[in-house]
């Protein structure tokens, strides 16, 4: 399902602060006001485009109803209307929720997490620090997402966040060495062994950046 992207809508300020607007019985009832008519209009199961349609409308009650960070929670899908495990309108909305739950439950995990970091000024302390940093980002991503397709995306985002949460600039090159690192796991998790030698690279490449952007600073004044 296509989600609706909104300027800043990736930043961790942003899904931190609306992460008290999840309010699972107002969705439900909300989704049962959408989906209880749609659902029962039709004796045959719907087409890909009235299904479609169909799920635009969830993704677009959620993008009004369920705060901004649910953008980054709702990766299920409603099963075929009609097949032998349908599960009718509140076997829909269940699925929903408990999507959205995990997802919710992430990320109020990594706000937790994030605010008990403190890196310190030292560059070789502060890339160790961050190092453990990151190892537990992906720890805590592969708790929650681990089986799912999308584990790689939920892991790259939230070690942009945790740099964001730490003051750390995403610069271009800080993303690229982010990006490489994590090449190889696209499909699962890293074993410990892997992560420990991705979170290195990613925590070295994260202090020079900043020493680098320090510089380029002081250049500039």
């Amino acid at each position: 399902m296509s989600k609706k992207k909104h300027r800043g809508e990736d930043t961790w300020a942003l899904i931190r602060e609306s992460l008290d607007d999840f309010r699972p019985a107002q969705l439900a009832a909300r989704l049962r006001e959408y989906l209880a008519p749609r659902l029962a209009s039709s004796l045959r199961p719907p087409d890909e485009r009235s299904r479609r349609a169909l799920l635009e409308g969830v993704d677009a009650l959620l993008s009004e109803h369920a705060g901004a960070w649910y953008t980054h929670g709702f990766h299920g899908d409603l099963p075929p209307q009609g097949a032998p495990s349908e599960p009718g309108v509140e076997g829909h909305i269940e699925r929903i929720l408990s999507t959205l739950g995990v997802a919710h439950e992430w990320l109020c995990t990594l706000d937790t997490y994030f605010r008990s970091v403190a890196l310190p000024p030292d560059e070789e302390d502060r890339a160790a620090v961050l190092s453990d940093a990151v190892r537990r980002v992906l720890e805590l991503t592969s708790e929650a997402h681990g089986e799912e397709e999308t584990w790689h995306p939920h892991a790259q985002l939230g070690l942009g966040w945790l740099l964001e949460s730490q003051g750390i600039r995403r610069t271009e090159r800080l993303e690229q060495a982010l990006h490489e690192a994590l090449a190889d796991f696209t499909r699962a998790a890293p074993s410990p062994e892997e992560a420990r030698r991705a979170a290195d690279t990613i925590a070295l490449a994260a202090v020079k950046e900043e020493s680098a952007g320090r510089y380029r600073d002081e250049g500039v004044s």
